[in-house]
C-alpha cells in the first residue's frame, strides 16, 4: 500500500477591522475546510476584545492585533510571524466564505505547475453565486481591472492566466511573497493586489484563476467612489506605474491620468464637490512629492526584472486602451452626482 503524499502546510491570514460581525462567518466556514495542514491568522485592527472573542470561540487561531489602522495593504505582511513550516501564503477577505475543498484545490494548482507563482480561487457574488465577483483578468492603461465581474462563474472550468490576483483571496508562494518584497505599505488600501501581481509577473512567474477553488464574497460589486478611495485609488495607481512600468510605457500613461485626473477634478469643483475635488488633486500631488522613495523601490523592482511590458501586452494582460476606466467610471458616476 502507498503511503499518501504529504501535503505542505499553509499559512491562511485573514485581514479584519473594526469588528467581528463578517469574521465569525468567514471562520466558521474555514473550520469546514478539508485541507490538512494549514493555520489560520487573524490580522485585526481596531476591533476591542478580539483576543478574549477568538479565546472563546475559535482557540486554535492566531491573532495579530493593531489598536491603529495599519491598512489592508501593511496587513498582509506578516510572512515573519507566519509558521516557520508554510510553503504557502494564502490571503482572504473577512466577508468571505470558502468551500470545503477551496484550499486544497489552490494548493494542487500551485504544486502541479512550477510556474505559476500566484493563485486567485474563483469568487462568486454573495448577492448571486451564479455570477463572478471582480477578478483582474487586465489592467488597462489607467491602471483599471479588465474585470470578470458579473459574468457567469459557470464559464469559468479551466485554469486561465490572469494579471492580478484579487487579495479576497489568493495563494501566493512564500519565497516568491519574500523575493517580490510583499505588499506595498504606502499604498494603505486600494490597488496593492495590483501592484504585487505585476511584481509577480516581472519576477518571471505566472498568475492564475484556479475554478475549481470557489469561495463567495459578500462584499463585492461596485462601490461609490467616496473621497477616501479617490485619494488612494488616484494615488496608487501612479504608484504603480512609477515603480513596475518600463519607462517608455510609463510617461505616456502618466500623462494620460494627470491629464484626466486634473479634469475630473475640475468637474468635481464645478458639480460643489470640493471634498472630491481636494482628494483628487492630492492623489495627484503626492507621488510627486514621494518621488524619491518611489525611485527607490522602483530601481530594486526593475533589477529584478524577468519578463518585458511587450510580452504581457502580447498575452493581453496589459492594454493600451481606457475601456475598462470609462466603464468603471459609468458604474459609479451615480453614486457621486447623488
Amino acid at each position: 500500500m502507498s503511503r499518501k503524499k504529504r501535503m505542505p502546510m499553509v499559512s491562511v491570514v485573514v485581514v479584519n477591522a473594526k469588528g467581528t460581525r463578517h469574521l465569525e462567518t468567514c471562520l466558521e466556514s474555514l473550520r469546514q475546510t478539508d485541507y490538512p495542514d494549514y493555520e489560520v491568522i487573524v490580522v485585526d485592527c481596531l476591533t476591542t476584545g478580539i483576543a478574549a472573542w477568538l479565546k472563546e470561540y475559535f482557540p486554535n487561531v492566531k491573532l495579530i492585533h493593531f489598536d491603529y489602522d495599519i491598512g489592508a495593504s501593511a496587513s498582509h505582511n506578516v510572512e515573519d510571524q507566519a509558521d516557520p513550516k508554510s510553503e504557502y501564503l494564502v490571503f482572504l477577505d473577512n466577508d468571505t466564505s470558502v468551500s470545503r475543498s477551496w484550499l486544497r484545490a489552490l494548493v494542487e494548482a500551485m504544486i502541479c505547475d512550477k510556474t505559476v507563482g500566484m493563485a486567485q480561487a474563483k469568487i462568486l457574488s454573495a448577492k448571486d453565486q451564479r455570477l463572478m465577483d471582480h477578478t483582474g483578468a487586465a489592467i488597462d492603461a489607467l491602471g483599471t481591472w479588465h474585470t470578470l465581474a458579473g459574468q457567469r462563474g459557470e464559464a469559468f472550468r479551466d485554469v486561465s492566466e490572469i494579471f492580478a490576483a484579487s487579495a479576497a483571496c489568493c495563494i501566493v508562494r512564500r519565497n516568491v511573497f519574500k523575493e517580490a518584497g510583499g505588499f506595498d505599505s504606502d499604498y494603505f488600501i486600494y490597488d496593492d493586489d495590483t501592484d504585487f501581481s505585476f511584481r509577480v509577473w516581472l519576477l518571471g512567474y505566472r498568475v492564475i484563476l484556479v475554478p475549481s477553488a470557489t469561495i463567495v464574497h459578500h462584499g463585492g460589486g461596485a462601490k461609490a467612489l467616496t473621497s477616501v478611495k479617490l485619494y488612494h485609488s488616484g494615488k496608487n495607481r501612479v504608484y504603480t506605474m512609477f515603480k513596475n512600468y518600463e519607462i517608455g510605457n510609463l510617461w505616456w500613461r502618466y500623462l494620460l491620468y494627470s491629464t484626466l485626473a486634473f479634469f475630473s477634478a475640475m468637474g468635481f469643483s464645478s458639480m460643489g464637490k470640493p471634498e472630491e475635488a481636494k482628494q483628487t488633486f492630492k492623489a495627484m500631488v503626492n507621488p510627486i512629492r514621494n518621488i524619491k522613495p518611489i525611485w527607490a523601490k522602483r530601481t530594486r523592482i526593475q533589477a529584478k526584472r524577468c519578463v518585458e511590458d511587450s510580452e504581457l501586452l502580447r498575452r493581453g494582460l496589459l492594454r493600451n486602451d481606457i475601456r475598462p476606466t470609462l466603464l468603471d467610471v459609468k458604474l459609479k458616476w451615480t453614486h457621486i452626482i447623488k
